[in-house]
């Protein structure tokens, strides 16, 4: 068990607040290891008690994304000592049934609170009383197409939890506790509806059983069938883009997104650790990763860069490589000739681009996103990923067209907001030639060297800069940088 989570459970037993870990307990290794949710119901009138304890034990509020979210239902994460985050789903009431629009209100909360058993540290609802809650949550799921989809594909699972919670104790603890808290659902109906579950049942049976359970619930949905297939609807959508953007999750720290920034020079680890952040971060929140390096297209840029590797093929002594192994073969450089003009508009190009990207990403992070970027512009000019064309327009004589591409170009670097934390990534020089070398697609030294100069002068403005090294096991160095995401946020 994670220690935040254990440090949790000690605390709500301390003060003697009201809770059970109410569903899903078959996984509840895996919740207090950090890799689900650990859903818990609180009682109502102890919810401010319980966020005290939260907040003490340094959890953070998040909250549901683009969608309206659910009453009585909160989430809660913590950053524990191993790196792992700890999700809290906390639960006032019992809002449950499908699994897109939650439609029921099952009044089962202190059904669950006054029968509960332990499992190591933390308390859990009875068999019975679980069994009871288990039944009517998948059968509500039998009830709409799209419902039953999302089931086939979780089907094995709720076979196995259903035998595991439907024993003979279990059966006749649930018949007596439906006749007291649930009277409104009919038992004989209710035992068919556990057998549909454990018993190779066909679908057309567990849908006729589902309809019927559906129809004596109806006291308790939280709204009519037509409404409920819009939520769905919509729910469904929206899962559906958070998908296409790489998240898993819809949810969003409650002080808001964050664009945080990984620069540093060549074989510093950038991917890596980028890597790790987002497939730590992503179980949990909306993530967002960009590359600022290599900006996708614009309106505008798209058509020549579609034609950019032909021009790089014909003209190769005008690629930004080219120019810049130039300036580093040119010693004592002197004033130099003009800089190819297919270079200059290239770099005005490539900061329209970096602009226009990382104007939707600080859009992203104002709606809640975090948003992870592979480089970033810096605002000086000759630096790595900064303005190239006004180091070139001092270096030479450079006519009017090149003079106003610089101004261009600059005024588009001018334009990007600092982001909100900026990890630069650092290692010695040898330590860098080495994992250059060792690279399958790697670089000249000069050309390392010359980028890691360039990367020495960058600046980013008001935004905050952390350097982290890199030069040591790489597990120290992830821990580092999770912490100062963690406090960013």
């Amino acid at each position: 068990m994670l220690e935040n989570a254990a440090n949790l459970f000690e605390r709500l037993d301390d003060t003697a607040i009201s809770y059970c870990h109410w569903k899903s307990n078959r996984g509840l290794d895996a919740g207090v290891q950090g890799a689900t949710d650990l859903d818990l119901l609180v009682e109502r009138r102890q919810a401010d008690a319980f966020r005290d304890v939260l907040h003490e034990l340094g959890f953070r509020p998040a909250s549901e994304g683009a969608t309206r979210p659910l009453p009585a239902v909160e989430h809660y994460h913590a950053l524990d000592p191993s790196g792992s985050l700890v999700h809290v789903h906390a639960y006032y009431r019992i809002i449950s049934g499908d699994s897109l629009g939650k439609s029921y209100h099952f009044p089962l909360e202190a059904m669950l609170l006054e029968n509960t058993r332990r499992v190591g540290l933390v308390t859990v609802p009875s068999e019975g009383a679980e069994l009871i809650v288990f039944t009517l949550r998948m059968h509500i799921k039998h009830t709409s197409l799209v419902e039953l989809a999302l089931l086939h594909r979780d089907w094995p699972h709720v076979r196995r939890e259903a035998d595991g919670l439907a024993g003979r104790e279990a059966r006749r603890e649930a018949a007596v506790l439906l006749s007291t808290w649930l009277p409104q659902v009919d038992g004989t109906l209710f035992a068919s509806a556990v057998d549909a579950l454990v018993k190779p049942m066909p679908l057309a049976q567990r849908v006729v059983i589902a309809r019927q359970i559906r129809a004596q619930l109806q006291p308790f949905a939280r709204y009519g069938r037509v409404r409920a297939s819009m939520i769905r609807t919509q729910k469904l959508m929206e899962a559906g883009v958070a998908r296409l953007h790489g998240s898993r999750r819809r949810l969003v720290p409650a002080n808001g997104g964050a664009v945080i920034a990984f620069v540093g020079a060549e074989a510093t680890g950038k991917s890596t650790i980028i890597q790790d952040v987002e497939q730590w971060l992503n179980p949990h929140y909306v993530v967002r990763r960009v590359h600022a390096g290599k900006p996708p297209g614009t309106v505008l840029t798209t058509l020549p860069n579609l034609l950019l590797p032909a021009l790089r093929a014909l003209l190769p002594e005008q690629r930004s490589t080219s120019v810049m192994r130039k300036r580093i073969d040119v010693e004592p450089r002197g004033r130099a000739g003009r800089f190819p003009l297919l270079f200059a508009l290239r770099s005005v190009s490539l900061a329209h681009d970096r602009r226009a990207l990382l104007t939707h990403a600080f859009a992203a992070a104002a709606n809640g996103s975090i948003v992870l970027c592979d480089r970033y512009p810096s605002l000086d000019a000759d630096a790595l990923d900064g303005s190239q064309l006004a180091a070139e327009v001092d270096a030479c004589d450079a006519g009017p067209v090149r003079r106003w591409l610089a101004r261009l170009e600059a005024r588009l670097y001018r334009d990007v907001p600092a982001a909100d934390l900026v990890i630069r990534l650092t290692a010695p020089l040898e330590v860098t030639l080495e994992r250059n070398r060792s690279r399958e697609k790697r670089e000249g030294d000069e050309y390392v060297l010359a980028r890691r100069e360039r990367s020495l002068k960058q600046t980013f403005g008001r935004a905050r800069v952390v350097d982290v090294d890199t030069d040591r096991p790489l597990h120290e160095a992830k821990a580092e940088v999770r912490q100062l995401v963690w406090e960013s946020l």
